[in-house]
Parts: C-alpha cells; sequence; structure tokens
C-alpha cells in the first residue's frame, strides 16, 4: 500500500511538574540520598570490604521488618561509597531528604501484637530510558491527551446517547464503529518525546481541596489527603524535549472497508492543535483561578503563567502551538468530556458516592513539603511547536525566569563520589590483594616448617616443638614450676635425654642446653636472679647436657 506521510518535528517545553508512571520505583537498597541529590545504583557494582559483607550478610538475616531497617541502615551508612558506583543522580526537593533522613532504618508505625512496619520510602519513578535513566515523555501519552481534546471537538458539549459506554462515545464521533481500520487516530503516530539533557525532579504530590472546607462549627478544616514521593520532569526547560508527529494522508485510497472515510481524517498539526487549545486552555485559565483563591500557588508563578499565556495567545489560536496535559494528576476534568463528563466522588464512610459533571473535588499539586500549603506547581502542563517554526521569544524569556536545576552541580558531584569510590575500592582491592599474599605466604612458610618438622629425628622434634611452645609466649612467663608449665617440660626433656637406655644423641643432648639456656631465662619467671638460675642449672643438669 501506497502512503503519503508527512511528517512534523516536534520541540516540548515543560510548564510544570511531568510524572508519567512506568511501575517502577526507587527503592532504599538501591539508591541513597546524600545532600540534596539522589544517587540510584546498582548494588552489586560496590566493592565491599570483609567487614562490609558481614554487615550486609547480618542485617539480611535478621527477622521480618529488623531485616528491612538494617538493610535500609547499612545503604544510608555507607552513601558515600554507593554514590560512587551511581550510574544516575536526581536533584530532590529539601522536604523529601529531610523525610528521608528522619525515617530511614526507623519505625513507621507499631501494629497490635507489637509488630514494627518499617518505613520503605519508595519514590515513584517517571518514565525513562531503561540504560541512560534520563525522563522522557512517551508518544502514548501525547497521543491520548491530543485523541481527548480532538474527541471533545468532535462532541460539542453535547451528553450521551442512551447508556453509551465510553468506547461507544468514541466510536460514534470517530465513525469507528466498524472497526479499527476506521479510526483516524490510526493514521496518526506520535514518537516518544526525549532530551539529552532532560532535568527530572523529585517532588512531593499532595491532595488538596480545591474549595474550603469547614467543620460542623463554621470553622475552616485543612482538608489535605495523602502525600506521595514522585520523580518528575522539571517544568520551565525550553524546548528540552523533541519528538515527531506523522500524518499518514493515504492519498487516493478511500476504501471505507479499509481506511477511515476522508471526512474523518484528521488534516494536520494545525487543526489538533486547535482543537487542543479550545479544550485544555480554559482548563489551565480555571486551575489557576483555583491555586490563586486558595493560595497554594505563589502569586509571581500565576502573574508570569497568566501573562505568558497573553502573550501566547495568538499561536494559541492560530494553532502554531499546542497546549497539551499530560501523565498522571492530570485532574479527570483534563480526561474526559464536556456535556458527558460525570466523575464518581466517594464520600464518608456510609454515605452514597456522588457524581460531578465539572470535575474532582480535590487538585494533586507538586511540593517542596510534604505538609506544603502554598508556592506548589500542578502537574502535567506543556507547550509543543513545531521545531521549524523557530522559538517563540516569551515563552523562552519565561522559561529562563523560572527556578534553575542545580544539574551541573550534581553531576560535578556525581563526578567527585564515583573517583572517590574508585580510589577507595582500589585501596581496598590493593589490601585484599596484600592480605591474600601474605596468607600466602603464611601457608608456604607454614608448609616448609612442617615438611622440616617431618625430616627430623623424634629428639630433635621434641626440641623444636619446646622452641615453638617458648616462643609463643611472645613476653609472657611462666612460674618457677617444676610441676607444671615450660619449666617442667625443660626437666622432663632433661632427665630424658640423659637416661642410661636414652636414644638421644650428644649432639642432640647440646642442642637441647643451648635452648634450655637461651630461652627459660626469658619465659620462666625469677630465672633472671643469680641465685635461682645457678640452681635451675644444677636440677635440670645442663654441664651433663653439654658432655662437661
Amino acid at each position: 500500500m501506497k502512503t503519503n506521510i508527512q511528517p512534523t518535528a516536534l520541540a516540548l517545553t515543560p510548564l510544570t511538574p511531568i510524572h508519567i508512571g512506568c511501575g517502577l520505583d526507587f527503592e532504599p537498597t538501591n539508591y541513597v540520598i546524600d545532600d540534596g541529590v539522589l544517587y540510584h545504583f546498582e548494588p552489586a557494582r560496590a566493592t565491599l570490604t570483609k567487614a562490609d559483607r558481614d554487615a550486609l550478610i547480618a542485617a539480611v538475616n535478621r527477622r521480618g521488618d529488623e531485616a528491612i531497617r538494617d538493610v535500609q541502615r547499612f545503604f544510608h551508612a555507607r552513601r558515600a561509597l554507593f554514590a560512587g558506583v551511581a550510574h544516575g543522580a536526581v536533584e530532590v526537593a529539601r522536604g523529601v531528604a529531610v523525610q528521608y533522613d528522619r525515617r530511614i532504618g526507623q519505625v513507621a508505625q507499631h501494629e497490635s501484637g507489637g509488630r514494627r512496619v518499617a518505613n520503605l520510602l519508595e519514590i515513584e519513578r517517571t518514565a525513562h530510558h531503561p540504560h541512560s535513566g534520563i525522563a522522557y515523555v512517551p508518544g502514548s501519552s501525547l497521543k491520548g491527551a491530543i485523541r481527548t481534546a480532538w474527541l471533545d471537538f468532535l462532541n460539542g458539549g453535547r451528553g450521551k446517547e442512551r447508556e453509551e459506554r465510553a468506547q461507544d462515545i468514541e466510536k460514534r464521533l470517530l465513525n469507528s464503529r466498524d472497526g479499527f481500520h476506521a479510526d483516524p487516530f490510526r493514521l496518526i503516530r506520535v514518537a516518544d518525546a526525549i532530551g539529552a539533557h532532560v532535568q527530572a525532579r523529585i517532588v512531593f504530590a499532595t491532595n488538596h481541596k480545591k474549595r474550603l472546607v469547614h467543620d460542623k462549627d463554621g470553622r475552616v478544616v485543612d482538608a489535605k489527603g495523602p502525600a506521595t514521593r514522585r520523580e518528575t520532569i522539571t517544568g520551565g526547560q525550553h524546548r528540552a524535549l523533541t519528538g515527531e508527529i506523522r500524518f499518514d494522508t493515504l492519498c487516493g485510497i478511500e476504501d471505507p472497508r479499509r481506511t477511515p472515510a476522508p471526512a474523518n481524517r484528521i488534516p494536520g498539526f494545525t487543526e489538533l492543535a486547535q482543537a487542543c487549545n479550545r479544550y485544555y486552555l480554559p482548563r489551565l485559565h480555571n486551575l489557576l483561578q483555583t491555586l490563586s483563591g486558595r493560595g497554594f500557588a505563589s502569586p509571581e508563578w500565576l502573574g508570569s503563567m497568566q501573562k505568558l499565556l497573553a502573550d501566547l495567545q495568538p499561536q494559541f489560536v492560530e494553532g502554531s502551538v499546542m497546549l497539551l496535559r499530560v501523565g498522571r494528576h492530570s485532574g479527570a476534568e483534563s480526561v474526559t468530556l464536556d456535556g458527558v463528563r460525570s466523575i464518581k466522588i466517594m464520600g464518608g464512610r456510609g454515605q452514597q458516592p456522588e457524581y460531578s459533571s465539572e470535575g474532582a473535588k480535590t487538585v494533586w499539586l507538586a511540593a517542596e513539603h510534604e505538609n506544603e500549603r502554598s508556592g506548589m506547581l500542578p502537574f502535567g502542563w506543556m507547550i509543543v511547536e513545531q521545531a521549524a517554526s523557530g522559538s517563540i521569544a516569551s515563552l523562552q524569556a519565561w522559561c529562563a525566569k523560572q527556578p534553575q536545576s542545580r544539574i551541573a552541580a550534581i553531576r560535578a558531584e556525581l563526578e567527585t563520589a564515583r573517583a572517590r569510590a574508585a580510589a577507595e575500592a582500589e585501596r581496598t582491592r590493593q589490601l585484599d590483594a596484600e592480605r591474600k599474599a601474605q596468607a600466602e605466604a603464611e601457608a608456604a612458610e607454614q608448609a616448609a616448617r612442617a615438611a622440616a618438622f617431618a625430616q627430623l629425628t623424634p629428639q630433635e622434634r621434641e626440641i623444636a616443638t619446646f622452641v615453638t611452645a617458648c616462643a609463643a609466649k611472645d613476653g609472657r612467663k611462666d612460674p618457677l614450676n617444676p610441676g607444671n608449665g615450660l619449666y617442667a617440660e625443660a626437666l622432663r626433656l632433661s632427665k630424658a635425654a640423659l637416661a642410661e637406655d636414652t636414644a638421644w644423641s650428644d649432639a642432640n643432648r647440646l642442642q637441647l642446653a643451648d635452648v634450655l639456656l637461651e630461652w627459660l631465662p626469658k619465659v620462666i619467671d625469677k630465672l633472671d636472679r643469680k641465685d635461682d638460675w645457678k640452681d635451675a642449672r644444677k636440677k635440670l643438669r645442663l654441664a651433663a647436657l653439654r658432655g662437661e
């Protein structure tokens, strides 16, 4: 089948943090946080000393949650080592770093029965390249956001027909009831948006009520949902990602059994951009009003964002740029169609759920601290441009004024950590090599001694054994006790050497005498005294041993 492909190169600028789930987490056994930077690594790449290996084995062998806590402490205590073998580093919000330091290796809660549950401290990763770890925006996320806006454009705010399901509404709007071949979006391919230097940051995702909540006495309640830790693509990165959208026009092919009807096909980027802008722009304005009214975002950021949207209004209208919201926490109102929206909102315990045509009653915001109440940012907003059209000055200037990442410093810190860890690993390898060489030398020496010992006569072996026992005292002395210890052994050897039926030769007796003269004053107490030594020489019969 001949086709006519129309590719359009895209440049994407994240406006706010973007998190697109990938099913993977950072866990305290593959990351450490040090000085506001998360280092992620493969534990097996680290060179551990024997003491470290023993400590890790001991931690793993602890019982239940104690093992989890001890393993967490093991990695945290050696964070400099593991940072040095990291294959990536990500900037961390200050509150996340503080929480990590406070909770690592600690008990999260005590349950009935005395069970203590450890803090797992997972951090949800955003979509990223499996080898480089660099974050990206999947083409499926972009296409899904575009498709929602196009469906809303086709629907025009109309309600459901009878009891339609979501897929039935899509098929009706796209005239694709006959099957996938009739869906016009099958002629559109959206590539992953990637970049060599996409900056990521780990923040809290916090949930807040859009409207004030009052208790029964009319007092304002600080209604706040859970907070989780998530890796995000940082907002304010001008044209940090590039991608492509392709339109298959199928010129000359109009068979309705094989292709979407020509009238249903999507013309190109401009028409898609205009539909997306009509859909997402009002939602962004409404969100900014909510953030302003509740004081969730800083007035400075709100003002700069409103000015940027005003500056981009001509491009929005003409369809040269596209406003999108992608990823997690986009909000129910940004993934559903006007007129058919019915969001299920759960009530309290025992209450029936409500159904809203407006959207969710809460909003998820990126925050520096888990209990943040202001200075937060919404998730998922980005500008998509045709790359060939050139940069828009107002967008570029807005990005330049956003908080800058510490990415350069972080990369320098990572290189420093790697160099430090490499030097430490080399030192450890040298020590291990020296210990191995020493052990081998000692083993060889011991084997040589054993071989030499085996060649001795029984008398020579007894003398050698006595010398070894004396040397083992290492400066300590036995009492001058004829019934015990080295002195008793010396008396026994002398008696055996001078016995009438002895097998000791004159040379053996002389050798024994020399050994006793050398070692006994060193290893027997009081023999450094003249009278005691004179008496001992008589009892040992040293003169007889020497043949005198």
